[in-house]
């Protein structure tokens, strides 16, 4: 029987702050309010292939401690070169295989530092086709 292995790689662009900004939002206090949040202005871009599903989990562990890089779901126009404003003028929207979903707004009354648990509820709010 033959193992079926994708031919085909995706690409998936990292933006690092060229100004060392964080680009993570923070939550603190005992009603864990969101703490004031400023991205910076110009990003170096790189580009990582993706493959499949453990392809990119590596990749976002990988962007687990650097609060300074993050993914977008676009594509860098050819000509461009680094340092780039992060706008909708420089980069492009572009179909993508997988997608982001955002939670910060996402009701939780359970314990902050129960990441199962808290995942497990997220992710039994997503539609059935999920």
């Amino acid at each position: 029987m033959e193992v079926f292995k994708p031919t085909m790689y995706a690409k998936i662009l990292v933006l690092t702050s060229e100004s060392n900004t964080s680009l993570v939002k923070t939550f603190s206090g005992p009603d864990l309010k969101e703490q004031p949040f400023v991205i910076g202005e110009e990003f170096n871009v790189t580009e990582e292939s993706v493959s499949d599903l453990q392809s990119l989990s590596k990749i976002l562990q990988k962007l687990d401690n650097y609060p300074i890089r993050t993914i977008i779901r676009g594509s860098l126009p050819e000509g461009k070169t680094n340092p780039v404003p992060s706008n909708k003028e420089t980069f492009t929207a572009t179909s993508r295989q997988w997608f982001m979903i955002d939670i910060d707004s996402l009701a939780w009354d359970g314990d902050i530092n129960d990441h199962r648990a808290m995942l497990s509820y997220a992710i039994e709010q997503l539609p059935a086709e999920f």
